[in-house]
């Protein structure tokens, strides 16, 4: 091969090498840190096509390793030292060995086993009231209790409905809770989750107008609305391509971050936004990895913020995703007694359950997940709410049943249906501790309210509406415990107009009619005493559609 020949193969090779090194970073989007995994298996390729390369060009120079080549543009000289053919691999394997034993070590020094009390003192734990700090519940209308399953379902039909957008979009999987500033001051929940390319060939034929919105789903009312932006399109997204692709766009703002959740939100306005949650290690190079800033990225713009955590906007609402809340309590749980302990012994030791609901307090949404000892004895000892942006820890003591044990008490009361449980979130009911979820069929449709008790999860109640589970499980506590509590129940004297018996599916139901109000209750013999004109004593705990239902009357 002539000398220009081959250093044109040569210049050719490098020029290759070097754009297939930049294809896979631009594809893969490592950190550049030395904190971050992903970076060092960049770099391990790095250096690979580095080594073929070097071996490469040797063998096209015409020697192996050989003493000189002329390139068209200048000189380059391979002849002795590190660049001899066994100079090479030598220094090659020993630098190698070198980042191995560096990442090795590092690793190590990073675990729990020798970083126990890093791992344990990264959150801070404060103690609360629950009857002082959970406001008691009349009708719940600040959780979440529709799981982003049931939520795909609304969103998908509401996008069927959309004829201009049904063939271009698809609704993403991914929906996040937020709370969203009501117009009489109040937040209320809500599950949004924006439209996506529903193609390669769909985003180039839209990718220059955008997205044109995003789906909020009502948790609480089971509803659904497609938000059509006013104005800027969504121009950065999952599923868009090239430089507006969501993690191509935040790698080459932020280089070195290495983020770790990334959410779709809106704001109080409604404009939609990514929210990334950027990670650092607290215990050696890949240990006991936490949030240590926030990242914003307008979807419509591109534009970008960074904050602190603590600094961030009121309308951000998950910084800290569950799983890294639920994750960060196990170890400190675990590991507060020391990381033989937890290995051994496991005294004291406890764990988070294996799922977490949401509730909103304020303009913030919580995380709740029950907490449990290591035995795995199906029990709680109590359970955390954790403020998903700031990361601020409350414990409370409510020792009961966990939640998986509720939900299967909540599917046995209605077995002949099949539902299935939704995970619950807790609330108060006249002071006590109740698990309040939904019952969905096999489609994944919200059929039934169910209401567990934690203390004692054989009081257990279901219902098609909120308001009739409510007034059925204070009836069932007030039975319970043959306390007729006022703060469950109202007591009223009722003179009797006009009495009503209806038969439905075999079951007769009696009402009573009282000065324009009606009252409902079950069939008791001791009815049949009672006479239009007698005056009754009657308790009962809500008022629904206009009916109340009774739980106890006497004549």
């Amino acid at each position: 091969m002539k000398k220009s020949t081959r250093a044109a193969a040569i210049l050719a090779y490098l020029i290759a090498a070097v754009l297939f090194v930049g294809i896979v970073y631009y594809v893969t989007l490592p950190p550049i840190s030395i904190y971050s995994g992903a970076f060092w298996t960049f770099f391990f390729f790095v250096d690979a096509v580095i080594f073929v390369s070097f071996l490469v060009v040797g063998t096209l120079s015409g020697k192996l390793f050989g003493t000189f080549m002329r390139l068209p543009s200048g000189h380059i000289d391979i002849r002795s030292g590190v660049l001899t053919r066994m100079g090479f691999v030598k220094v090659q394997v020993v630098l190698t060995l070198l980042v191995v034993v560096f990442l090795f070590l590092g690793s190590l020094i990073s675990s729990e086993m020798f970083r126990a009390k890093t791992y344990s003192s990264l959150i801070t734990v404060e103690n609360g009231d629950f009857a002082a700090d959970i406001a008691e519940t009349e009708y719940v209308s600040d959780i979440a209790l529709m799981d982003s399953g049931s939520a795909r379902i609304l969103g998908a039909r509401t996008l069927g409905t959309l004829s201009d957008l049904v063939s271009q979009y698809n609704v993403a999987s991914a929906y996040t809770q937020i709370a969203v500033m009501e117009a009489d001051g109040t937040a209320a929940p809500y599950k949004v989750a924006p439209l996506e390319y529903a193609s390669f060939f769909k985003w180039l034929t839209n990718s220059k107008s955008g997205i044109p919105g995003y789906v909020k789903v009502d948790p609480v009312r089971f509803d659904a609305e497609f938000v059509r932006l006013q104005g800027d399109y969504i121009k950065y997204s999952d599923s868009a391509y090239f430089g507006k692709d969501l993690m191509r766009a935040l790698r080459f703002a932020y280089p070195t971050a290495i983020f770790g959740s990334v959410y779709f939100e809106v704001d109080d306005e409604g404009h939609p936004y990514w929210i990334a949650s950027v990670m650092k290690p607290n215990a050696g190079l890949f240990g006991a990895y936490d949030v240590e800033s926030v990242v914003t990225l307008d979807a419509c713009t591109g534009e970008t913020a960074q904050y602190l955590p603590a600094e961030s906007p009121e309308w951000i609402d998950i910084v800290y995703s569950g799983n890294l809340i639920c994750q960060k309590y196990d170890w400190h749980g675990m590991l507060r007694g020391g990381y033989i302990n937890s290995a051994f012994a496991q005294t004291d030791c406890v764990v988070t359950t294996d799922d977490f609901g949401y509730k909103i307090i304020g303009n913030d949404v919580y995380i709740f997940t029950g907490v449990t000892s290591t035995s795995n004895d199906e029990a709680n000892i109590g359970f955390i709410l954790v403020n998903s942006r700031t990361g601020a820890y409350k414990y409370y003591t409510v020792p009961g049943a966990e939640e998986y044990s509720a939900m299967s008490a909540a599917e046995g009361s209605v077995q002949q249906y099949r539902y299935q449980a939704s995970f619950p979130t807790l609330i108060n009911v006249g002071g006590e501790a109740t698990y309040i979820m939904v019952l969905k069929d096999a489609s994944g449709i919200v059929k039934m309210y169910s209401m567990v008790n934690v203390r004692n999860y054989n009081i257990v109640v279901t219902s098609d509406t909120q308001e009739d589970v409510f007034q059925k499980y204070k009836a069932a506590l007030s039975q319970s415990t043959g306390n007729l509590s006022p703060d469950l129940l109202t007591e009223a004297s009722v003179p009797v107009d006009e009495i009503l018996y209806i038969t439905q599916s075999g079951e007769t139901t009696v009402y009573i009619k009282s000065e324009g109000n009606v009252y409902r209750l079950p069939f008791n013999e001791n009815i049949l005493f009672v006479n239009e004109g007698d005056t009754i004593k009657v308790w009962y705990a809500s008022v629904t559609d206009g009916v109340i239902p009774v739980v106890k009357f006497e004549r």
